[in-house]
């Protein structure tokens, strides 16, 4: 009799725990479940929300101030309000969460720690090395190009292939800015007035190859150095974006600004995939609609701002020169031959934009 007691209490409590239900509230709950689309309209779950609320953290490396976190905290304020609060982000700026590559690892490992994370495509190529081809010279036209080539349908297989891969689900992707030439003396309107110069790069090897195909001498030095390194005869010059140029005031070291253009930057907005995965159709589809809106201001916004830049830049006392594009381009012909096998399709598909 006290078997049968046993046995029947048992019956019971695995019934109740089966109606309470297994699923995890927040915004770590599921499971991955394959290469849907960014939108998740291949694998995502079926049918309407629940009622379920996901806190998401998003970490960057920008600065409260800058143009791009303030549209951080406009994505927040529009999900929010597009989900009537089921799903909110709490934005972290200035690497509060660790480096950018230490966060996109956590990420990638889903540690729990933050669920979006604002990368570079050089970040991400780390995990799938096609994505070095947002980092390459002259591959788009114009940043309206790089935009709708980043956050259309056509590019989703490689998002795809990524989040199955590293569990690095990309939503989109902004403007961060044109790369330009600033050089203590070399006024130069193609490559051969930049031979001799030692241009400072990124330490990456699609950096040294471009600044090579821009005719300077490639140097690697870090951004903390540059101002003093100029300054001292180290390095002539270097190359950034210009809102990176006028924060580290390279105007007072160099005297040209070579509108070289030669690199559409952009910046991704990444989600955990196990995360994403988690979200009903439903919700996933309003935060993606969000986050692309978000691009397109962050990209206007970025765009007005350079356009203010290149004035000022030139009110420091910078000569502003206008190159002969076509010619350092010209001179990028061995990068792509180098890295065809690494985009594969993708660098056809890019000049469709």
């Amino acid at each position: 009799m006290k078997k049968l007691l046993t046995l029947a209490l048992a019956a019971a409590m695995a019934l109740s725990l089966t109606a309470c239900g297994g699923g995890n509230s927040g915004s770590n709950a599921g499971t991955p479940s394959g290469g849907s689309s960014a939108g998740g309209s291949a694998a995502a779950p079926s049918g309407g929300s629940s009622g379920q609320t996901y806190e998401l953290k998003l970490s960057t490396n920008l600065a409260d101030d800058h143009i791009a976190c303030q549209g951080y905290y406009g994505l927040a304020e529009a999900v929010e309000a597009a989900t009537d609060g089921q799903v909110t982000i709490v934005v972290y700026p200035g690497e509060q969460m660790g480096k950018e590559s230490d966060v996109t690892s956590s990420v990638s490992m889903h540690a729990n720690t933050t669920d979006i994370v604002t990368c570079g495509p050089a970040e991400l190529s780390k995990y799938n090395p096609a994505f070095s081809l947002f980092d390459a010279p002259y591959i788009f036209s114009s940043s309206d190009s790089m935009v709708a080539f980043a956050n259309s349908d056509d590019i989703q297989p490689l998002y795809d292939e990524l989040a199955a891969s590293s569990n690095l689900r990309v939503l989109g992707m902004y403007y961060y800015g044109s790369r330009e030439v600033t050089v203590k003396g070399y006024a130069a309107t193609n490559p051969d007035g930049l031979k001799g110069c030692k241009l400072r790069v990124p330490d990456a090897e699609i950096a040294l190859a471009y600044g090579e195909a821009l005719g300077a001498t490639p140097t690697v030095m870090s951004l903390g150095e540059v101002y003093m390194g100029i300054q001292q005869g180290v390095v002539d010059g270097q190359e950034n974006p210009l809102p990176t140029i006028n924060a580290n005031a390279f105007y007072e070291v160099c005297d040209n600004l070579l509108m070289t253009d030669h690199v559409i930057a952009a910046v991704t907005i990444t989600i955990d995939d196990q995360t994403w995965q988690s979200m009903p159709a439903d919700l996933q589809e309003k935060v993606l609609t969000c986050v692309q809106d978000t691009c397109n201001k962050i990209t206007d916004d970025i765009q007005a701002q350079e356009a203010e830049l290149k004035t000022a830049m030139a009110e420091h006392g910078m000569n502003v020169v206008e190159v002969d594009k076509e010619a350092f381009k010209a001179n990028c012909a061995p990068i792509y031959e180098k890295y065809a096998g690494t985009w594969g399709e993708w660098y056809d598909v890019a000049q469709k934009f």
